[in-house]
């Protein structure tokens, strides 16, 4: 299982303080990797797929506790070499879906989060949560410092972006295979937005390994420095 795994997991077991950011939790990670479905007579409803069980379950609980809508789940086995399983979650097209749907700022397609959803510290919190559930990614701590949400929607990234500014974590956007990536490169950032999603234990994780790291480096330049400088005193001898 990889650390971006790990990540997901634990945020699968944060509790929601509050149904409002139990909402805004599911409108961004349906937003990131959802596909709307449209029926006749303006019905809409919304599909999922994910190779992540508990993410799956996660969207199960929200939509079910939430708006009492009825999901069905249909469980494949992948495709790829890990032949690891895909959870596809459908809402298929009803008026109860279209009434949810509009409810979470997922209809109509030209729908988004207000300002006024992310008032609090804790609305804030969940709207990242929710997309890094829906399409985020973290390097493990071993490697270099990357943490990343992917979206093809452009106004989304920037209202992640957006949020990440509140807490005074600068990122970057670019573009990749026509998806908007936006990214953390440094270590500060990286930790401050594992701790501001609720992932305590992987961050604490992260953190020991950067010590090490710190360590490690300072240790190899100490070495490098007596080297080089035993190596001009044998050079003056």
């Amino acid at each position: 299982m990889s650390f971006a795994e790990d990540v997901k997991n634990e945020l699968c077991q944060y509790q929601n303080e509050t149904p409002l950011s139990a909402k805004i939790e599911a409108s961004c990670l349906l937003r990131m990797g959802g596909s709307l479905l449209l029926g006749m007579h303006g019905r809409v409803g919304i599909r999922l797929a994910t190779a992540n069980n508990a993410v799956a379950r996660r969207v199960l609980g929200i939509l079910r506790s939430q708006y009492s809508l009825h999901t069905s789940v249909l469980i494949r086995r992948g495709l790829n070499l890990r032949k690891k399983n895909v959870y596809t979650l459908t809402v298929e097209p009803t008026e109860a879906g279209r009434i949810a749907l509009e409810d979470m700022a997922l209809w109509p397609v030209t729908a988004s989060i207000t300002d006024d959803w992310l008032d609090t510290m804790e609305a804030r919190r969940a709207f990242l949560r929710g997309a890094f559930l829906g399409g985020g990614s973290v390097n493990k701590p071993e490697s270099d410092y990357h943490l990343e949400f992917m979206t093809g929607n452009r106004e989304f990234a920037e209202a992640i972006v957006h949020v990440l500014h509140m807490f005074r974590i600068t990122a970057r956007v670019t573009e990749r295979k026509e998806e908007y990536v936006v990214y953390l490169k440094e270590g500060d950032a990286v930790t401050s937005c594992l701790q501001i999603m609720g992932a305590t234990s992987a961050l604490m994780e992260f953190e020991n390994v950067r010590i090490m790291k710190t360590v490690r480096n300072q240790i190899n330049r100490q070495v490098n420095c007596e080297t080089a400088n035993l190596q001009k005193t044998v050079n003056a001898a």
